[in-house]
């Protein structure tokens, strides 16, 4: 009933016109649009927004948005397809315009090209295909919904021609928009918002997300109000905090039953575990529910009994089983709400309920908190997956709730030894042996899984890396996360030696030479995010024939940046017919800031020119002549 009172309401206020008139309006497009081939401002883009229009229309509560998207070369018809949130009522338009001999032909979108999936009782996602799609085509959307969109966007991968944002003022209803980004807009006035040739964002890599910096608007509804109604939604983080215990697919959650898993409870009780291992063993249970690989920030039955019982869940079902199990123990536990990497940071000073989409566990024992998430087997406890190491996140409790840093109590350590043999035919021979911990252990656990089987891994590999045969292979500590994980190898390389009339040009880096540097642009106007600290060390061994000499080894390196946050080593030493080379390289913190960028991408380059550099050897004349 106060749902359709305040709708009545809405539809009474008062709302600001605007004389202006719209950039856009559907299925009005140019010959000059139709005929256009390229991008002047960027000739390089696979498509481009001609323009994207957004209209906020208070007194029916109501939002809609048009865009229209040129197509210039054959990766922007990826474009026409769409993945969006929404509610329960939104309404699509869309068409395809083509030139066919001189003609305009057509397309409509139909509506077997609109697929609505249900992610919980609010909230569901739309997946949209544009008809008849090729390069030259001009194609449009547009969107109706209730409300306000969580967020409008001014920038893309591709670039954009014409964004204008207009908002309807509402007595009733009190928003906030944050921007984000560092294109600036053209047009800024109380209730318009325009920008203009915006640039194409540049994806790099070792970085958050495109969401944290692509220029755009978030906005959240902090409360509605009317004669004999207020309520508050998004006001401060502890408002937040309320909203999320009111649910009932969250703070119901904490509050309701947990009598499913109190058999699983009394077995870990009967072993008389210390805290932490019993913490430890009850992480391990719950990892036999297997994560279905929806990520969403409530349950998704009001109970937890039936996902326990079948052994599948979202990644909230299974944190709260968790979250249960542990209180069980007499463990102190909370759940804590993140956005995870793809979705963006969350902000300590802008208050967000439409951010939220992870729920993790922090665990209180002997006065340290430990984060954990239970969604896949390979992680440690204690351990947290790449998408939740994402800044911070808001423990939520039935007073204020807090926030907790999320900070990484794992690296990404290699150890890796090369015992090599260099035979006439310019063939290697011998082991390769691993040594993995933290995350480079997790990464290759996760990669290990994907296979059939030892066999077909292996294939894989030497499909991977040319002229590579393996003859023998071992794997230790599979499944004891506690261990490093080791994976050895005996091995033959083909076609890496090269020869230029007497001389023999041996690299020792072989499988782990680095020759691209994954920083490529100008200027990065954001930070790089490594998001975990890495270390490498290579010790590669390789004896060579005795009617060879070894007659050049590169200049060693050291490279340590001034606050020591990187460091680099290569050193070549030769004994007899031996050569050993060790490389260190070590990333000691895990955000560098964009004045920092040019210092890190130097630092790559001077990797990828030692990795390059040969060793030389020649025929020994001597033994030759004897």
């Amino acid at each position: 009933m106060k749902k359709n009172f305040l709708m009545m309401l809405l539809l009474m206020a008062v709302t600001s016109l605007y004389a202006e008139k719209a950039p856009i309006k559907f299925g009005k497009v140019s010959d000059e649009e139709l005929a256009m081939t390229t991008y002047a401002p960027d000739t390089s883009a696979a498509a481009v927004v001609l323009c994207k229009y957004g209209y906020f229309n208070a007194t029916e509560f109501s939002f809609t948005q048009i865009e229209r998207i040129k197509v210039l070369k054959k990766d922007g018809t990826n474009y026409a397809e769409y993945v969006l949130p929404g509610g329960n009522d939104d309404s699509f338009r869309g068409r395809t315009y083509n030139l066919v001999d001189g003609d305009v032909v057509v397309d409509k979108l139909k509506r077997e090209s609109i697929f609505k999936e249900r992610v919980t009782e609010n909230y569901y996602r739309y997946r949209v295909a544009l008809p008849n799609v090729k390069v030259g085509s001009v194609f449009e959307i547009e969107r109706t919904s209730k409300g306000l969109p969580a967020e409008w966007t001014f920038q893309r991968t591709i670039p954009v021609k014409w964004c204008e944002l207009r908002l309807e003022e509402s007595q009733y209803v009190n928003f906030r928009k944050k921007m984000v980004g560092y294109e600036p807009l053209a047009i800024s006035a109380k209730n318009r918002f325009v920008a203009k040739d915006v640039p194409a964002f540049k994806t790099e890599a070792y970085m958050n997300s495109r969401d944290n910096y692509i220029t755009k608007f978030e906005f959240d509804i902090l409360n509605v109000s009317f004669p004999g109604y207020y309520k508050s939604y998004t006001t401060t983080w502890e408002a937040v905090n309320d909203r999320l215990m009111d649910h009932e697919r969250f703070g119901g959650m904490i509050k309701g039953g947990s009598s499913y898993i109190s058999d699983l409870a009394k077995e870990i009780e009967a072993k008389n575990l210390n805290p932490v291992d019993r913490a430890k063993t009850a992480f391990e249970a719950i990892k036999s529910v297997k994560w279905n690989n929806e990520i969403w920030i409530f349950t998704s039955l009001t109970t937890l009994g039936k996902p326990y019982k079948d052994k599948v869940g979202n990644s909230t079902d299974i944190n709260f089983m968790l979250l249960h199990l542990l209180k069980k123990l007499d463990i102190e536990a909370y759940p804590v709400v993140i956005s995870t990497r793809s979705n963006g940071l969350l902000n300590s000073f802008y208050p967000s309920y439409e951010k939220l989409n992870y729920t993790l566990v922090c665990a209180m024992i002997d006065g340290k908190e430990y984060l954990l998430d239970a969604t896949e087997q390979e992680l440690c406890f204690g351990m947290l997956p790449m998408r939740c190491l994402n800044s911070n996140g808001r423990v939520v409790t039935n007073s204020m709730g807090k926030w907790v840093d999320i900070k990484p109590l794992f690296k990404e350590q290699e150890n890796i030894l090369y015992e090599l043999t260099l035979d006439t035919d310019l063939n290697l021979e011998g082991k390769i042996n691993y040594s993995r911990n933290g995350y480079a252990a997790y990464d290759f656990r996760q990669d290990y899984k994907e296979y059939a089987g030892e066999e077909d891994y292996l294939t894989s590999m030497e499909e991977q890396y040319s002229g590579l045969t393996v003859k023998d292979f071992e794997i230790k500590n599979i499944d004891n996360l506690d261990l490093p994980l080791q994976d050895n190898y005996t091995i033959k390389l083909k076609n890496k030696v090269d020869q230029i009339n007497d001389m023999i040009l041996l690299n020792p880096f072989l499988l782990e030479k680095i020759t691209d540097n994954p920083f490529k642009l100008e200027e990065r106007k954001y930070p790089v995010d490594f998001a975990y600290c890495r270390n490498k060390y290579l010790v590669s061994t390789i004896k060579v024939p005795e009617d060879y000499v070894i007659t050049e080894l590169p200049k060693p390196i050291r490279i340590t940046l001034p606050d020591k946050s990187v460091s680099v080593m290569v050193m070549h030493q030769k004994m007899h017919n031996k050569i050993t080379t060790v490389y260190k390289f070590n990333i000691n913190k895990t955000l560098f800031l964009p004045d920092e960028y040019e210092l890190l991408k130097t630092v790559y380059e001077q990797i990828i020119k030692k990795h390059a550099e040969p060793i030389i050897l020649k025929p020994n004349t001597d033994a030759a002549s004897l």
